[in-house]
Formats: C-alpha cells, sequence, structure tokens
C-alpha cells in the first residue's frame, strides 16, 4: 500500500507542494526529500491545530448558547452548559500541551492561536455568567413564576 503526499510550503517560494516531488512546480527549486519530510509532518501538526481550534471555539459558542437557552423556564438546558463548559476548559489543555510549542510563521497558525485563546476568553467569562449570574437569576424568575 502507498502512503500518500503529505503537503507542506515549499522552502523558496512558499507555495504549497508535495513531499513527494524532486523539484517546486512553482520556482523550480530542488526538494530534499528528508526536508519535505519534516515540513510535512510540522504541516500536518499546524492543520490539525488548526482543525482542533476552531472546534474549541464553536464548543465555546456553543457554551453560550446552552447558557442562554437555560434562562428559559422550563428548558433543562443548563447541563449542555456544563457539559460543555468541561469540554472547552479540557480541549484548551490539549491543545495548549499539544500544539503550544509549535514553531512555525504560518498565519493559520496564528488564527488558530487566536481561536484557542478566544475560546478560553469566552471560557473564563462563563464562570461568573454561569455560575453566579444565572442561580440568582434562576431563583428570581422560579419565584416570579411560582408567584
Amino acid at each position: 500500500m502507498l502512503a500518500q503526499p503529505q503537503i507542506f510550503p515549499c522552502p523558496n517560494c512558499n507555495e504549497i507542494i508535495n513531499d513527494s516531488v524532486k523539484e517546486c512546480r512553482y520556482c523550480s527549486a530542488p526538494v530534499d526529500p528528508e526536508v519535505a519530510r519534516i515540513a510535512a509532518a510540522l504541516q500536518s501538526k499546524v492543520n490539525q491545530a488548526c482543525s482542533d481550534a476552531s472546534y474549541l471555539r464553536i464548543a465555546a459558542a456553543a457554551m453560550f448558547v446552552f447558557l442562554g437557552l437555560s434562562f428559559v423556564p422550563f428548558l433543562p438546558t443548563y447541563w449542555g452548559f456544563i457539559v460543555t463548559f468541561v469540554i472547552v476548559i479540557l480541549g484548551f489543555i490539549r491543545w495548549q500541551v499539544k500544539f503550544g510549542e509549535l514553531q512555525t510563521g504560518d498565519p493559520d497558525y496564528v488564527r488558530a492561536r487566536h481561536q484557542k485563546n478566544t475560546a478560553l476568553l469566552l471560557w473564563l467569562v462563563a464562570i461568573p455568567v454561569g455560575f453566579i449570574v444565572r442561580p440568582l437569576l434562576g431563583g428570581v424568575i422560579a419565584k416570579l413564576l411560582s408567584g
């Protein structure tokens, strides 16, 4: 079974090429197979970091959707908030451990770090809103509904 070619930016022109070529098709620079293998492995990690950071930011947004819906009486979505709250912090820690030390100038990696940090900021905001404000307002809403 043949291994699929991996992609990486050409060291000379920065265009994306695959590691099976002998020279860049854009600038005709020679491609060292060992350098190509290392660059392709780094690019693969950067791509995974971008994907994971995107999912993390989406989970942080979903956490606030669940939190907002939990203010609606008789709608049991507070557990959704709790679950996504835990998922976000565990995802943040996992991302930081797995991808936090990558050394790359890839602009997508910079955006991924920003998305990861945005998710952390949303998580930090969720602490007082979800665990102090929401229970207080929930009690007030319950008293208003009961009478």
